[in-house]
């Protein structure tokens, strides 16, 4: 594996920095371009149905092709209610949108403005509104283009249809395309401001703190072997401690030891002199009898503390043993 590339931290920094930038910049972007995208719309809309109101509040004759009726009125299309379109195209006019031939699409959409793809692309913003039509030949017209439609409201008599009034979103996505370059602009520009910014602010600030880490670096090494030293001394401190302790038990069980072996000796002499006059009824003085006896308890006493100490020497502090 090749050697890993660290990444120095004044650089490291501002990247973060610029990153987290660049994320709130393109989230705020978008929000706001969709809003004014929204905004847009909403107003193609509110045209849509303004023009609607106007014509069918009047009522109006379509000609045999779609556009303006009447003359500077909202582009429009004729629709059965079952899809077909009756008001032809133009020759040389652009294909509208292509909307789908489909009763209950229809119907989910009357009265509702829109949006669907163009015939020839793009897309269009469209108000589907119900209508009455009454087909009207044209004289001395012959052809497909020979009849024209006289359009009501809905309580008027006549075949059921469907006036499309439309317009085209070209203009709205050429708008906000603009508007989204700009923004992606203005942006780039503040975020190589912002960038260039952090760079030399961040470079400014940690050439001092990188100073001061290389004093610690270097005077690290000497306080941690100082620490060492500290930390060796305090144990051998300890196990001389021990040391001492230990020899100081050892002399005094010693100790104890042999003054247990010298009571043993005057002990028995005297137990055996008492025993020996005992057994040869030698007569004794009336104030003889507490002597003796108390001879005899404290020589009991004695044998009983030389046996306790025998059973229970002095306790010696455990230890490791000293390693010569």
């Amino acid at each position: 594996m090749g050697a890993r590339t660290r990444i120095p931290l004044w650089v490291l920094l501002p990247s973060l920095a610029v990153s987290v930038v660049a994320l709130g910049a393109i989230a705020a972007g978008v929000i706001g371009i969709a809003g004014a995208r929204g905004d847009l719309i909403r107003q193609a809309d509110s045209n849509l149905q303004a023009c609607a109101g106007q014509m069918l509040s009047q009522g109006f004759v379509a000609g045999p092709t779609s556009g303006p009726a009447p003359p500077g009125a909202c582009n429009m299309e004729l629709l059965s209610t079952s899809g077909q379109l009756l008001t032809t195209r133009a020759p040389g006019a652009s294909p509208g949108p292509a909307i789908p031939a489909s009763p209950s699409w229809l119907t989910a959409h009357t009265a509702r403005p829109a949006t669907v793809p163009g015939a020839s692309g793009g897309s269009w913003r469209v108000l589907l509104e119900a209508v009455h039509y009454q087909p009207q030949r044209i004289l001395f017209v012959y052809g497909p283009q020979d009849v024209r439609y006289a359009i009501s409201g809905r309580t008027a008599r006549g075949p059921a249809g469907l006036v499309v009034m439309m317009t085209a979103l070209t203009g709205i996505d050429r708008l906000t395309g603009q508007v989204a370059a700009g923004y992606a602009a203005a942006a780039g520009a503040m975020l190589v401001l912002l960038a260039v910014a952090g760079l030399a602010v961040t470079r400014a600030v940690l050439r001092p703190l990188r100073g001061t880490a290389q004093s610690a670096a270097v005077a690290a090494p000497t306080a941690f072997r100082v620490a060492l030293n500290r930390i060796s001394e305090q144990m051998d401190a300890s196990r001389t401690a021990e040391a001492v302790a230990r020899l100081s038990a050892a002399e005094m069980s010693e100790r104890l030891s042999e003054v247990s072996l010298e009571l043993r000796t005057p002990v028995s002499i005297v137990r055996g002199f008492a025993e020996y006059y005992r057994q040869r009824g030698i007569p004794r003085l009336p104030a003889g009898d507490p002597m003796m006896r108390r001879a005899a308890n404290e020589i009991t006493r004695i044998e009983t503390l030389v046996a306790r100490l025998d059973v229970h020497p002095p306790h010696i502090p455990p230890g490791r043993p000293d390693r010569d």
